[in-house]
C-alpha cells in the first residue's frame, strides 16, 4: 500500500462485512468498492475468530484490485484487566492476525478510536487531583493532561502490544496508528512519550477544516492517513447535502496531500445501518439498505453521494504543484509528563456540587467529600466507579469511608465517648443533632454491646432521612430532599 507523493490520494472506504448486514455477501461489498474507483476496503476485526473471513476477503478484493485494510480492534476488558494482561491480550492478538496475513497485507491499522476511554469526562477528578467540571462535556484532548493516568496507562499497553507484536513478526509491516479526530491531538503526544513505535498517524474528520490537525501531526514525521471521513451525519439531513459535504471534504484533503504528508482517506462507509436508526449511524453510507425477510438485508439503491464519489475520484488528479513538508522526524510540540500527584489531598465543599448530575464519578466525589471532607485522588476515584460498574450501589464506597483508618484518625480520638461518637454520625450523615430518644437508644446499646458503631453506621447511611438529605448519592430515587 505505498502511494507515490506525485498520484492521487489512496481513496478507501469502510465496512463492517464480519459483524453487519447479514444477506449482502463480501463479492457486492466488493463490486461496489471497485465500481466507485476506490483502492482499499477498511474493516474491523476483533478476534481470531474472523481470520477465515478475512482472508475471504483478502481473496475476493485481489481479484478486484481492491486492498484491504484491516483495523485491530480487541474485545478487551479495560476496566477489570491489568496493564501487564491488556499487553498480553493485544500481543497475542496482533502476532496471530498479523502472521497469518504477512504476505497479503502489508498495513494494519492498530486500535480504533481507543483515546477515548482515557479522556477525563464530567465530575471526574483530573491528573492534578482536582475535579473536572461536572457542566461540561469531556475535556478536548488537546493536551497531555486531558487524558486520565491510569486509563491511559491501559490504553497505552493495548496500543503498545499491538505495535510490538507487528514489529516481531515483520518489521517492514507498516503500523497505522491514532485518534478519533476532533482534539485528540494530544494523544499522540502521549504515545510519543511512552515508546509506543507507529509509522502512519490516523486521523477522523466529520466536521471543519483539519489543516491545523495535519500540520500538527506533520511534526511526527510520519504520513497520515484519514481513515474515516464523511459529512456530519451523513445524509440525515439529506442526500444532496452528504453528496455535496463529501465533494467539498475531497477537494480539500487533495489540496493538503503534498503539504502535510496525507496520503490515504477512506470514507466512512459504504452501507447505510438502517438497524441503528435514529442514530446518525444510519445514514452514513453511500448505498442505502432494506430489510428484508429472515433478518437479512438488500441494497435498496446508489445515494447521491455515491456518484458524487464515483465521478471525483474518476476526474481527479491530485495537485503536485504545492512544495511538499519534509519527513524528517522531528519532536512532536513540547509537552511535560503528568506529574505525579499521590498523597496531594484537595479540601471541598458540598454545597460547591452540581446536584443534577448524577453519575458514578460524581458520587464517588460526593461520597469522599461527606466523610473525609477532601476529593478524592484520581485513582481512588477510579477504583470505585469500576466497583460500582459492577454493583451501582454507593453504599459498599460509604461504609468502606466511615470505617477507615483515616475517618477514624480524624474523628474517633481515644476517649472519645459514645455518645460523643453517635452525636457526630448524627451531624456528619443527616446534618443535625440527635433527637434525645435516639441518642439514649445507641448509647445504651453500645455501652451494652448489643449493637456495634459499624452496625450504627449501616442504619444511618440507610436511612429515608440521609437518601433524601444526600440526593447525589442515590440518582434513582425520588429527588425530595429533607429540610
Amino acid at each position: 500500500m505505498t502511494v507515490s507523493c506525485a498520484a492521487d490520494l489512496l481513496w478507501g472506504v469502510n465496512g463492517h462485512p464480519f459483524n453487519a448486514y447479514p444477506g449482502i455477501s463480501i463479492e457486492q461489498q466488493l463490486d461496489y468498492v471497485h465500481d466507485l474507483g476506490l483502492k482499499s476496503y477498511r474493516v474491523n476485526i476483533s478476534s481470531v475468530d474472523s481470520t477465515a473471513k478475512l482472508a475471504e476477503l483478502v481473496k475476493a478484493g485481489k481479484a478486484r484490485g481492491v486492498q484491504i485494510l484491516p483495523v485491530i480492534t480487541p474485545d478487551l476488558d479495560l476496566d477489570n484487566d491489568t496493564v501487564d494482561e491488556l499487553y498480553a491480550q493485544a500481543y497475542h492478538l496482533a502476532s496471530t492476525l498479523v502472521s497469518r496475513f504477512k504476505d497479503d497485507i502489508r498495513v494494519w491499522e492498530l486500535g480504533n478510536e481507543m483515546e477515548n476511554y482515557a479522556i477525563i469526562t464530567a465530575c471526574e477528578m483530573k491528573n492534578d487531583g482536582t475535579q473536572y467540571n461536572c457542566s461540561w462535556g469531556p475535556a478536548g484532548g488537546t493536551v497531555t493532561s486531558d487524558y486520565f493516568s491510569p486509563r491511559w496507562a491501559k490504553i497505552s499497553a493495548v496500543l503498545r502490544g499491538l505495535s510490538d507484536a507487528t514489529i516481531a513478526v515483520d518489521p517492514t509491516i507498516r503500523k497505522a496508528m491514532g485518534t478519533a479526530g476532533w482534539g485528540h491531538r494530544a494523544a499522540f503526544t502521549r504515545m510519543f512519550q511512552d515508546g509506543i513505535r507507529w509509522d502512519i498517524s490516523v486521523w477522523h474528520l466529520y466536521d471543519g477544516d483539519p489543516e491545523e490537525a495535519f500540520k500538527f501531526l506533520a511534526t511526527f514525521g510520519q504520513p497520515i492517513w484519514l481513515t474515516e471521513f464523511n459529512y456530519s451525519g451523513g445524509s440525515q439531513r439529506g442526500e444532496k447535502q452528504q453528496a455535496e459535504g463529501l465533494v467539498r471534504t475531497m477537494t480539500l484533503l487533495r489540496r493538503y496531500q503534498s503539504l502535510y504528508g496525507l496520503q490515504a482517506a477512506h470514507i466512512y462507509e459504504l452501507l447505510d445501518e438502517p438497524y441503528w436508526a435514529p442514530s446518525y449511524e444510519a445514514f452514513m453510507g453511500l448505498v442505502r439498505l432494506k430489510k428484508r425477510d429472515h433478518g437479512l438485508w438488500a441494497p435498496s439503491g446508489q445515494k447521491l453521494a455515491y456518484d458524487a464519489v464515483k465521478k471525483i475520484i474518476a476526474d481527479g488528479n491530485a495537485d503536485s504543484s504545492s512544495p511538499t513538508v519534509s519527513t524528517k522526524a522531528t519532536p512532536p510540540p513540547g509537552q511535560t509528563s503528568v506529574p505525579a500527584v499521590a498523597g496531594t489531598f484537595h479540601p471541598c465543599s458540598l454545597d460547591a456540587f452540581d446536584k443534577s448530575v448524577f453519575n458514578h464519578a460524581n458520587q464517588v466525589a460526593y461520597a469522599y467529600c461527606l466523610i473525609l471532607h477532601r476529593m478524592p485522588s484520581p485513582t481512588e476515584q477510579w477504583r470505585e466507579v469500576v466497583a460500582m460498574k459492577r454493583d451501582p450501589s454507593i453504599f459498599p464506597t460509604l461504609t468502606k469511608l466511615l470505617h477507615s483508618v483515616e475517618f477514624s484518625t480524624e474523628n474517633r480520638p481515644v476517649g472519645l465517648g459514645n455518645a460523643q461518637y453517635v452525636a457526630l454520625l448524627y451531624r456528619l450523615l443527616l446534618g443535625r443533632e440527635p433527637d434525645n430518644n435516639g441518642l439514649s437508644v445507641y448509647v445504651s446499646k453500645l455501652n451494652s454491646g448489643e449493637v456495634s458503631g459499624e452496625k450504627i453506621v449501616a442504619e444511618l447511611i440507610h436511612s429515608y432521612e440521609f437518601r433524601s438529605r444526600h440526593t447525589v448519592l442515590f440518582p434513582n430515587e425520588p429527588q425530595q430532599a429533607v429540610q
